[in-house]
């Protein structure tokens, strides 16, 4: 299971002198790192993704871990992020080597006042492949994993959400994320499979 490693990181002077210097950190496999500036009411950040593979990235609120941005950065790439006042940023690694992140911050934000909309619901809950194939996935914005055989992944997936299998390039609806998916679920992969082709017949 994923784990997830919480850095409370406190301002000082020396931190966020004049000069903009990149921090960076290296985010262990199959892991999420959490980041705090308590002493911050909201702060913007500059990201650069320097790993191999595609680094995710999320504001999250303190109070209930619930998401309200999750973006995702390829390599080589930079975006600059905003956390608002009340959430904390996440970095992501969904891949089985560390992944290294530089990033640079600047205290406040932009000063956006518009009325942010109601989060919506997430589910929690696991996909198993209790078959004697790989199943190759499709979760559009999210990931694209591969199934081993006998094997199980966690997800966090908002409702509205879609989940496709891939059959040899093309994509065929499985699963659509409702309220009706308990927290914690274990969901048979091989019986959504052929719910979807009976039902394309």
């Amino acid at each position: 299971m994923k784990k997830t490693l919480i850095l409370f990181l406190i301002t000082t002077a020396i931190a966020f002198a004049q000069k903009e210097e990149r921090s960076s950190l290296l985010i262990p496999p199959k892991q999420t790192v959490h980041i705090d500036y308590p002493l911050y009411q909201g702060f913007n950040v500059k990201i650069w993704n320097t790993s191999k593979f595609e680094l995710g990235i999320a504001s999250r609120d303190k109070r209930t871990d619930s998401v309200q941005q999750r973006r995702s950065i390829d390599k080589g790439e930079s975006i600059t992020f905003e956390i608002n006042p009340g959430m904390y940023l996440e970095f992501e690694n969904r891949f089985l080597t560390p992944l290294k992140v530089e990033f640079t911050l600047r205290k406040g934000t932009t000063g956006n006042k518009k009325t942010v909309e109601p989060l919506t619901p997430q589910r929690a809950f696991y996909l198993e492949n209790n078959t004697a194939q790989t199943i190759p996935l499709v979760i559009p914005g999210i990931m694209n994993p591969k199934l081993t055989p006998f094997s199980r992944s966690g997800v966090n997936l908002v409702n509205g959400q879609k989940v496709y299998l891939d059959l040899n390039g093309e994509r065929i609806l499985i699963l659509t994320v409702t309220d009706s998916i308990p927290h914690g679920a274990r969901i048979d992969l091989a019986t959504l499979i052929n719910q979807a082709l009976n039902k394309e017949q």
